[in-house]
C-alpha cells in the first residue's frame, strides 16, 4: 500500500491563516443569529480563492488539484444555490452561498478530505437535527447548520484516513 498522501504545508497554511478566522466569525454569528452575513461569506470566499490562486502561481505542481477544487466548488455551489431557491426549507441561502468555499478548501486539501468532509457534515448535521427534534419534541425546528458546514475541511482532515482505508488507498 502507498503511504497516505502528504497535504502540502502551504495548503494547510491557507486553511489555518485565511479560512479559519472568518469561518470562526461566521460560525459564531450563525449560531447566535441563524444567518451567514454576505459580507463575511464574500470575504471568506475572496480570501481563500485569492490565497489558493497565489499558491497555484507559486507551486505549478499543485495547479491541477487546485483547478479541480475550483471546478467542484463552482459546480456544487451552483447546485446548492439552485436547491436553496427551489426548496428553501431544505437548505438556507446562507448555507448555499457558503458551500462553494467549504468545498473548494476541502478539495484543495485532497479528494479524500473532500469525501470525508461531505460525509462528516452530513452525519453531524443529521445528528444535530435529531438532537434538536428530541429536545424540542417537534419536527421542522430550524437550527444553525453553518457552524457544522464551516467545520467541514477540519472534519475532512480528521476523517481522511478512514476514507483512504475504505477506498484501499491508504
Amino acid at each position: 500500500m502507498d503511504p497516505a498522501p502528504e497535504t502540502p504545508l502551504i495548503i494547510l497554511a491557507v486553511l489555518v491563516l485565511v479560512y479559519l478566522p472568518p469561518a470562526l466569525v461566521l460560525a459564531w454569528v450563525d449560531g447566535r443569529e441563524h444567518r451567514l452575513p454576505n459580507r463575511w461569506v464574500g470575504g471568506l470566499s475572496v480570501g481563500v480563492g485569492s490565497a489558493l490562486l497565489l499558491v497555484a502561481m507559486m507551486r505549478p505542481e499543485l495547479r491541477d488539484g487546485l483547478t479541480t477544487a475550483l471546478v467542484l466548488a463552482l459546480a456544487l455551489g451552483a447546485g446548492a444555490i439552485l436547491l436553496a431557491l427551489i426548496a428553501p426549507p431544505l437548505l438556507g441561502m446562507g448555507d448555499a452561498k457558503t458551500l462553494p468555499v467549504v468545498v473548494g478548501m476541502s478539495a484543495a486539501l485532497g479528494g479524500d478530505v473532500l469525501i470525508a468532509a461531505g460525509l462528516a457534515v452530513a452525519v453531524v448535521s443529521g445528528a444535530a437535527g435529531a438532537a434538536v427534534m428530541a429536545v424540542t419534541r417537534r419536527t421542522g425546528v430550524r437550527f444553525a447548520v453553518g457552524p457544522i458546514l464551516l467545520a467541514g475541511p477540519f472534519l475532512g482532515l480528521l476523517g481522511a484516513p478512514l476514507v483512504r482505508g475504505a477506498l484501499g488507498t491508504g
